[in-house]
């Protein structure tokens, strides 16, 4: 591993840090009439509120009522963070195992399938959330049964449909990157080798193609966390889930701005640096995600 890799990642978190600390002062430098100055003490003020996160108070735009950031700020964000799990196993899971049943489907059911997944991509995810709203609310009216929540209503949060809807995008990625993975490791001299010996095509599939395709697949891991944090604003406001970017979008005083952002970035940059270093340590590579 090499010094310059080093000192880059080294670097990395203060550039995150300074990034965001911008954006949650930039709301001081405008006004009604146009751009302003806000003055050294008022930023010195916000960096002196950043290095007090426990006593930092939000207060709401619609009512005014003030209160403390923690600890209610982690409801937020155990509802975002729970929210983009579900997403990504189910995104994973489901295209891992409808892309191995489509290697043994007949060439119509493949072509019919990828068809549908394109059409699909091209939909809007608030189309998704409205859709799947209205079939619960049609089910729960037709038989009284409640499969799931599908809006968050006082203090529970519903987490399951917004979760699944939130996969959607990513699972029609990853079923169209591991189809044209499998594509590709077909062509390998492994494969023909794990053939000829008679070993059957599923367990070739599941014990050799599919470690080399989840090591590539990892180096998809930002596009894929960046695609569902994009779409879990809509997912968030119209599900009425009070999460991690309805309260950014809402709370924007600078200090509170600064420290919800690390709180729902900072895991989000950890997980990333993990996988860096599972890459590292499989290819004996610098990766850089």
């Amino acid at each position: 591993m090499s010094l310059s890799y080093i000192f880059r990642e080294v670097l990395r978190p203060f550039y995150l840090l300074v990034g965001i600390f911008l954006v949650s002062i930039s709301p001081m430098f405008t006004s009604v009439t146009g751009l302003q100055w806000p003055g050294l003490s008022a930023i010195r003020e916000v960096v002196e509120k950043i290095l007090r996160p426990g006593s930092l108070i939000y207060t709401n735009p619609t009512s005014g009522v003030e209160r403390d950031l923690f600890p209610i700020i982690f409801k937020p964000f155990w509802s975002s963070l729970s929210v983009m799990g579900i997403a990504l196993i189910v995104s994973l899971a489901s295209a891992l195992l409808l892309s191995i049943l489509l290697k043994f489907a007949s060439g119509k059911w493949y072509k019919g399938i990828m068809s549908v997944a394109s059409v699909f991509q091209t939909i809007p995810d608030v189309v998704y959330v409205l859709v799947s709203q209205m079939v619960l609310v049609w089910v729960y009216i037709q038989t009284g049964v409640k499969f799931a929540k599908f809006t968050g209503t006082g203090t529970e949060e519903a987490l399951l449909v917004p979760g699944l809807v939130l996969s959607i995008l990513p699972f029609i990625y990853f079923l169209k990157t591991i189809l044209a993975m499998m594509k590709e490791e077909e062509g390998e001299p492994y494969v023909d080798l794990a053939t000829s010996k008679g070993l059957h095509k599923l367990r070739v599939i599941c014990v050799h193609m599919l470690r080399n395709m989840l090591v590539r697949l990892a180096y998809q891991s930002k596009f894929i966390i960046s695609l569902m944090i994009s779409n879990l604003l809509i997912v968030e406001y119209l599900f009425n889930n009070f999460g991690m970017t309805v309260f950014l979008l809402n709370y924007t005083q600078p200090p509170v701005f600064f420290v919800t952002a690390i709180l729902f970035f900072l895991p989000i940059y950890v997980g990333l640096k993990v996988i860096e270093w599972v890459l590292y340590l499989t290819t004996q590579q610098e990766v850089s995600l």
